[in-house]
């Protein structure tokens, strides 16, 4: 009684209360947009909760674990009811008021990508009445309001977000694992029981899709908006009612295969007791009257019926190889969407260092290429080998770095020529350690006189207090004489960076470069003889918020509403520490 009670309620969550908003708010002219989870005292099923908005999403902060289950729910809910897109509301956060940057959000927000995210909704934009910075601000949140110091240059970072985006909306997800959710509510997410190997994908479903939009075509479970998937993995306790039991057995005699134990009875009181018999009817049908758990291979109709076994086991018994391969210890994370034509994989080194893997695609017969959404380059990846039936790709990453490895049938236009070696090593043309000239912009609280440095430092590590303190903006220039130019692809390499910098060479900006390696492509601009270099930049609030707690209140530069500063905390790094260098790569295809 209890059972069925919770199941009315997370149906009537779903379809009176979601589906109610959504028939009221499409009938003006607007969709809903939901977040299709909960805690403490959730009553619904994330899937159906999901299916029901127009728009569904996720959210994860970037410290700590909120988010590990809750992307995953969103994106399983977005795909099993056809939805394209699946946003998560980004980046939300706990205090550190004014110390985040684009480079400390890059790599939580790249694994958010691998859960199934497509959209980011930043967390947060609060509107500034005012010009007093660093402005009006909460305890739980990324700031990314217009008067944040890197709002501006934060343009580069909001590129790489967007080509992100518009490259995972791309096609469909390409998966290979339908874990059930079983019938039971309240359910927040599911479980991955027995767990996904590597080198495969997986979303969650629910009886409700069972039933009405999963069919089966040439051995592969397909809903109707193209996704695909090999297996379907049901839950410790597969109790389910009658129904969804039959649709099973209809679905594997056409050609799906199933990995799961035998259900004892429903769970529902619905027809009680016919449906423990019709449970027990079609069970028997299926597993067989004598097994009782332990091994089972069946084959049944064109399908397969699986149980006591690991979830790699079953997948080379129906002869699903890996997505991709690589080394299992490998800090490396992925995810793949499929269309006509081009396969395109997205991977992020989730590690502090550097990267080498040798990754193997489940891909033949295409031209692997290296889309760079940080900088917007496309090359081809020459170093690869095809063996008929896989594709292995090596690739050194850096720290943070993450890729678009592209399989294409057809030559692009802006694609380049590509290296020798998928990942060279640039050699250093010239390092610049000639002096620079600093000019600091805020010189309310900076130096108010433009510096020399024939060394470049931390800012914070400086005895200068208007210079260890310093939130904002300041300019390095200089200039350097070149005798030639050497032929190849020639680059800037910052060196060190805190946080973000645009670089403008002989009146020309080259872009803004806000993660490492903090390097920049010259293009055509580098010139024989004498060249003036530009630098602007930009660190984080945190630091003269830090400083001003020195201050008698009424002497302070920073507005605020909340934070928890300490006096004497660790400053971030801020300015140009460099070195600086000219850099080249030689081993164009």
């Amino acid at each position: 009684f209890l059972w069925d009670l919770r199941r009315m309620v997370a149906d009537d969550v779903a379809y009176e209360y979601v589906g109610g908003l959504r028939k009221a708010a499409n009938e003006y002219g607007m969709k809903t947009w939901l977040e299709n989870y909960g805690h403490w005292g959730y009553p619904g099923e994330f899937i159906m909760y999901g299916g029901q908005s127009d728009l569904v999403a996720g959210e994860f902060w970037n410290e700590g674990s909120l988010g590990d289950i809750e992307c995953k729910t969103g994106s399983s809910a977005a795909h099993m009811y056809g939805k394209p897109i699946t946003s998560a509301e980004a980046f939300t956060a706990g205090m550190q008021s004014y110390k985040r940057h684009p480079a400390l959000l890059k790599k939580r927000g790249d694994w958010s990508w691998t859960e199934g995210i497509n959209h980011y909704v930043l967390h947060l934009y609060i509107q500034q009445p005012r010009d007093e910075a660093p402005g009006v601000n909460a305890w739980f949140s990324t700031e990314f309001n217009r008067l944040n110091t890197w709002f501006d240059q934060g343009s580069a970072w909001a590129d790489y977000a967007r080509r992100c985006q518009h490259m995972l909306q791309q096609g469909t997800y390409a998966a290979d694992v339908l874990y059930f959710i079983g019938e039971d509510t309240p359910k927040m997410t599911g479980t991955r029981d027995p767990e996904l190997p590597v080198g495969y994908s997986y979303d969650y479903i629910n009886a409700e899709v069972i039933m009405e939009r999963l069919s089966v075509e040439d051995g592969k479970y397909v809903l109707p908006d193209g996704m695909t998937y090999s297996i379907l993995v049901l839950p410790e306790n597969s109790n389910m009612r009658p129904a969804v039991l039959a649709k099973m057995e209809a679905l594997v005699k056409a050609g799906g295969t199933i990995l799961g134990g035998k259900p004892g009875k429903s769970p529902s009181l619905q027809n009680y007791p016919q449906c423990d018999q019709e449970i027990m009817e079609v069970a028997n049908r299926m597993w067989g009257e004598s097994h009782a758990g332990g091994k089972l291979e069946k084959k049944m109709g064109d399908g397969y019926l699986l149980d006591g076994m690991g979830l790699q086991e079953a997948l080379d018994l129906i002869g699903v190889a890996a997505d991709i391969q690589f080394d299992a210890a490998a800090s490396l994370l992925w995810t793949h969407r499929t269309m006509p034509g081009m396969e395109i994989y997205f991977l992020t080194n989730q590690s502090d260092g550097v990267l080498d893997v040798e990754p193997s695609f489940n891909v033949s017969g295409l031209q692997p290429q290296h889309w760079d959404a940080v900088t917007g380059e496309v090359r081809k990846l020459n170093d690869y080998t095809d063996n008929g039936e896989r594709t292995t790709v090596p690739l050194s990453m850096q720290k943070h770095e993450s890729c678009f490895v592209v399989f294409t049938s057809e030559s692009n236009g802006n694609t380049g020529a590509g290296y020798a070696l998928n990942s060279p090593v640039p050699e250093t043309v010239t390092t610049l350690d000639m002096e620079w000239t600093v000019e600091f912009e805020n010189r309310e609280f900076g130096p108010t006189e433009p510096l020399q440095l024939t060394n470049l430092i931390d800012w914070s590590e400086s005895t200068d207090e208007r210079m260890k303190y310093y939130s904002g903006t300041a300019t390095y220039k200089t200039e350097f004489t070149m005798d030639e130019i050497p032929s190849g692809d020639l680059f800037i390499n910052l060196g060190e960076v805190g946080v973000m910098a645009r670089v403008i060479l002989n009146g020309e900006e080259l872009g803004v470069s806000w993660m490492a390696p903090y390097r920049l492509g010259l293009k055509e601009n580098l010139a024989v003889g004498e060249n003036h270099l530009e630098i602007e930049v930009v660190n984080v609030w945190r630091n003269r918020m830090v400083g001003d707690l020195e201050l008698p209140e009424g002497e302070r530069f920073t507005t605020y509403t909340v934070s928890d500063l300490q006096r004497g905390e660790e400053l971030v790094s801020s300015g140009l520490m460099g070195p600086v260098r000219i850099e080249l790569i030689t081993d164009n295809e």
